[in-house]
């Protein structure tokens, strides 16, 4: 796996954080265990898999609207710029947030959510990404030439878990590719 996040090419979009709300609950009611943003430091976390979206069922479930011949394509890439990341690194500062998953280089950006450049080497162009603080929710955004992503990263009991909801949205999307992940933060970051 070479990067997440990455944009798909021409199918893109961004998501909010938090666990998919349980039949009879509420996006409020499923983060009642979330809480501020870990103070300034590095954190690394390790991907738990039968707590996380199954991600190439969110993909059939956004694409299956779509003519036959175009879904597959848009399935293929969407499926290529969206692989499981099994790690995901955290570094928080005073001014800058990184965020990093598997082995890829990280999307650094100011902590005033100023828009930067990011070469997004899957795609092979240079993105724009910023990242805002909404309460319990760090909001990373990167946006391409055809749609936008957004990362939604939540911190739960004391930071031991963090929750990241991908949305992924395009015009070329009938609707956006939202998925969830669960992480536990690693002894070591």
């Amino acid at each position: 796996m070479r990067r997440f996040p990455h944009l798909l090419l021409p199918v893109l979009s961004l998501m909010a954080i938090g666990a998919q709300p349980a039949a009879g609950q509420t996006a409020d009611s499923t983060r009642s265990d979330a809480q501020a943003i870990p103070a300034a430091g590095a954190y690394a976390y390790t991907l738990m898999p039968d707590s996380s979206s199954d991600i190439k069922a969110a993909i059939n479930e956004t694409v299956s609207p779509m003519n036959f011949l175009i879904r597959g394509i848009a399935r293929g890439r969407l499926t290529k710029v969206n692989p499981l990341p099994h790690r995901v690194r955290v570094r928080l500062a005073t001014d800058t947030v990184s965020v990093a998953f598997d082995d890829g280089d990280p999307v650094v950006t100011p902590a005033d959510g100023a828009v930067v450049p990011w070469f997004n080497a899957l795609a092979k162009e240079t993105d724009q990404a910023h990242v805002m603080v909404a309460g319990d929710t760090l909001r990373q955004t990167i946006t391409a030439s055809d749609g936008d992503r957004e990362n939604a990263l939540t911190f739960a009991d004391s930071g031991a878990r963090l929750h990241i909801r991908v949305t992924v949205s395009s015009h070329r999307l009938p609707k956006p590719l939202m998925y969830d992940l669960l992480f536990r933060r690693d002894s070591t970051a």
